[in-house]
């Protein structure tokens, strides 16, 4: 039998590592719901300059990224990072998605998985409380994790959908 749970990450405070852990847990129910979609499905969009599979897990690293080590963090990204990503190419916004990579979709997961990481350790240290000022508002590390957990969910439920989609093309 499995077993589920959402015991806070260890080595964060409390709070933000509970919120961890329904990070973690919600990018492996849409990752188990996604399947393994050939690399044509990651890169079909349904429209022109519409959303991808693949550039949606791409925006989903760089949103982790950008809140918890540029924003959060105060750290420089490289230009590198933001080139694979396409992180210029994308305006989410305006509904402008680009084509991404013709990869494996483990190719995404590892790259994912790896932002992930490094980016959970640039907020190690941080309170719940701790308060990073913004342009229009100011924003808790707390609200910060909350938010990337909402957008990995919301975002994963898009690629799951887009590779249902794929299927009854």
């Amino acid at each position: 039998m499995i077993h589920y749970d959402v015991a806070p990450v260890p080595g964060f405070d409390p709070q933000i590592g509970l919120l961890l852990a329904t990070l973690n847990d919600s990018t492996r129910e849409w990752r188990e719901n996604l399947e393994e979609p050939s690399p044509e499905a990651i890169c079909w969009q349904p429209a022109a300059d519409f959303h991808s599979i693949g550039a949606v897990i791409l925006h989903m690293a760089d949103c982790e990224a950008y809140w918890f080590e540029e924003f959060a963090a105060k750290q420089e990204r490289t230009e590198e990072e933001m080139k694979l990503l396409l992180v210029r190419e994308t305006d989410q916004d305006n509904v402008k998605w680009p084509a991404p990579p013709n990869q494996p979709i483990e190719w995404y997961f590892e790259l994912h998985d790896r932002i992930r990481a490094r980016s959970l350790l640039a907020i190690k240290s941080m309170t719940p409380e701790q308060i990073f000022p913004g342009s229009r508002a100011s924003y808790t590390l707390r609200w910060i994790v909350a938010h990337v957990v909402e957008h990995d969910a919301y975002h994963g439920g898009q690629a799951v959908l887009l590779h249902e989609l794929w299927k009854r093309r």
